[in-house]
């Protein structure tokens, strides 16, 4: 038996409105009026407002400056449809988490969930777990279903949920067709024929109306009722993640900036939960609003993963001492690095990870100094203790092959003593090493006890020089 096919679509009302607000601090805007616009055939026109504009008058369709003249105080924006696109995407790889088929469809986003509910168990639960994961965009978004992708988005924008074909055809007969979101020029003309319900266009003969109203049309009421195929271009998360977006007001402020770097971020941490990848390292552009010379910040992690209040963290201290010369206009923000991910390690008896604060503040520290300015200790395979060391970048030093018990801390250079002076707990050790570089050495290293009750490490020298030296302390 074939299984049903079901679809979940989603839109978002207001999404010209909604697109640009998610890129601002603050900016419900609902306390000040405001409206989108756009130009169209030579004059601007206004397409979105918020609650506060429509109190005041201002109307979808309406000149800009007839909407200025009714609300002088209007604040106005102008549509960005790279904005829209990249919300619909946004949206998309939320949606990808339950199902590999997703869609771009005009002005919202399908998924197929018919086939997810074997991992989800009920469809109420997979519609849950959807439902709960929209939420988490902070977004005011709507979603339906219907047996066919088609009708999936029209089903969102109504908010109902149909699930065979017998049920979405008589939901639709009754629908005025303003609802079946036709063109406009479309409409005009069923409008002039009389025809204002969908019951009034299926009555008519098929090869009436095609006749009449052309094929076009007739081939997408049949997609709607489930009658004809839905063509779809399925949409996946890219290979490498690289955001640009263009900030609705320039700015120089860093908590602007910061601001829609989160929400950038939030979509890079939903990426790498898909690819199965951990970030080392991101790259910021920052693009002024005149033609000129950007910035580059770049934030490096000492351990791959991904914690995005680390991450902020990080790149404010990368903003604050950074001078802008213009108006930033827009943020370029790519992954520059990634590797497989490796969930944290946990402890043997306890449930909880092990703790990450020293990559934590190697982070900071090198985000407040730079990288050039730290340096950390890493072995050398050398059995001189003074040449069994250098300097090295942190974080990327390795464990030394083993050897015997070691002080934590050497003096300068060895310092002469007198062994009758101190007792001899463990020893001797060897060492005889150097003769390929000019500085030939052979000495017997012990642990020993001063007066005091501290432990020394000395050792007594035979080349190049005799005696007993103190070389090292013990904690």
């Amino acid at each position: 038996m074939a299984r049903t096919a079901l679809w979940a679509g989603i839109v978002c009302p207001q999404q010209p409105l909604q697109a640009l607000l998610r890129l601002l601090p603050g900016a419900s805007f609902e306390a000040e009026p405001l409206a989108i616009y756009e130009l169209q055939r030579g004059r601007r026109l206004v397409v979105e407002t918020n609650r506060a504009a429509r109190m005041l008058g201002v109307r979808i369709g309406q000149r800009l400056a007839d909407a200025l003249a009714v609300a002088p105080a209007l604040h106005t924006l102008t549509r960005d449809h790279a904005a829209e696109r990249q919300l619909l995407e946004e949206i998309a790889l939320s949606a990808y988490r339950y199902s590999h088929q997703v869609a771009i469809s005009g002005n919202g986003v399908v998924l197929e969930v018919g086939g997810s509910c074997r991992l989800h168990g009920r469809l109420e639960t997979l519609l849950e777990a959807l439902d709960a994961e929209l939420n988490s965009l902070g977004l005011k978004l709507w979603r339906g279903t219907a047996p066919v992708a088609a009708a999936a988005s029209l089903m969102a924008r109504a908010q109902l949920q149909v699930l065979t074909l017998t049920e979405l055809e008589a939901c639709l007969r009754n629908w005025p067709l303003k609802r079946l979101m036709l063109p406009t020029d479309e409409y005009s003309r069923l409008e002039r024929l009389g025809l204002k319900r969908l019951s009034e266009l299926l009555a008519l003969p098929r090869f009436e109306f095609e006749r009449r109203l052309g094929r076009g049309l007739l081939l997408h009421i049949d997609r709607l009722l489930g009658r004809a195929p839905t063509p779809l271009k399925y949409w996946q998360p890219p290979e490498i993640f690289r955001q640009k977006i263009e900030l609705p007001v320039p700015t120089h402020r860093s908590d602007a900036l910061l601001f829609a770097l989160n929400r950038v971020l939030m979509q890079l941490q939903r990426w790498l939960q898909l690819r199965d990848r951990a970030l080392t390292g991101l790259k910021v552009e920052l693009h002024p609003e005149d033609p000129g010379r950007g910035s580059e910040l770049h934030a490096g992690l000492s351990q791959p993963g991904f914690q995005r209040d680390k991450l902020l963290e990080i790149l404010r201290l990368k903003l604050e001492p950074l001078k802008l010369d213009a108006n930033i206009g827009s943020l370029v923000v790519q992954a520059d690095s990634t590797n497989s991910f490796r969930p944290p390690q946990a402890e043997l008896w306890g449930e909880s990870p092990t703790g990450d604060s020293w990559e934590a503040l190697l982070d900071r520290l090198q985000a407040r100094v730079g990288t050039e300015n730290l340096c950390s200790i890493a072995p050398c395979p050398d059995h001189r203790p003074e040449r069994s060391w250098r300097w090295s970048e942190p974080g990327t030093s390795t464990v030394s092959a083993a050897f015997p018990e070691r002080p934590g801390w050497l003096l300068p250079k060895p310092r002469p003593c007198k062994i009758n002076e101190l007792r001899l707990i463990d020893g001797p050790e060897r060492i005889e090493s150097g003769w390929w570089d000019g500085h030939d050495c052979r000495r017997d290293y012990w642990i020993a006890h001063d007066r005091h009750g501290n432990r020394l490490w000395i050792f007594r020298e035979y080349k190049p020089r005799t005696g007993w030296f103190v070389h090292g302390l013990f904690g």
